[in-house]
């Protein structure tokens, strides 16, 4: 049976990999693999090796403590778990060059969250 982690780990990397729209096959290619080890890494069957976990995360552009997130192994302690969709959207935002769009970016977060209606009663 695999370990918590290792599906934890795996579910991580197939959802990064659908949000930067790469197939699996492409993947493989990246690291000398194939398909089906890729396929096994994302069930957890077959545990990521540190090397291939350094690859990947390279690949993907992401942090490499990004795979782990939701596993309780965050070497930061009490930082904030991201999801990957709000992990892909807060590195949009910090790509953002202009005060004007990052203030505009949390002033519409803010409106459709419903925050500014809170604070205002």
């Amino acid at each position: 049976m695999p370990d918590p982690v290792d599906i934890i780990v795996g579910r991580n990397v197939r959802q990064f990999r659908a949000l930067r729209r790469v197939s699996q096959l492409e993947l493989g290619e990246a690291l000398g693999l194939t398909f089906q080890q890729i396929q096994k890494y994302e069930k957890g069957t077959n545990r990521v090796s540190a090397s291939k976990l350094h690859q990947i995360a390279v690949f993907l552009d992401v942090e490499i403590s990004a795979l782990f997130e939701g596993a309780g192994v965050s070497p930061f302690g009490s930082r904030i778990e991201l999801s990957p969709d709000a992990y892909a959207l807060a590195l949009s935002y910090d790509k953002l060059n202009s005060p004007a769009g990052k203030e505009a970016v949390k002033t519409i977060l803010t409106l459709m969250t419903g925050e500014a209606a809170e604070t205002a009663a």
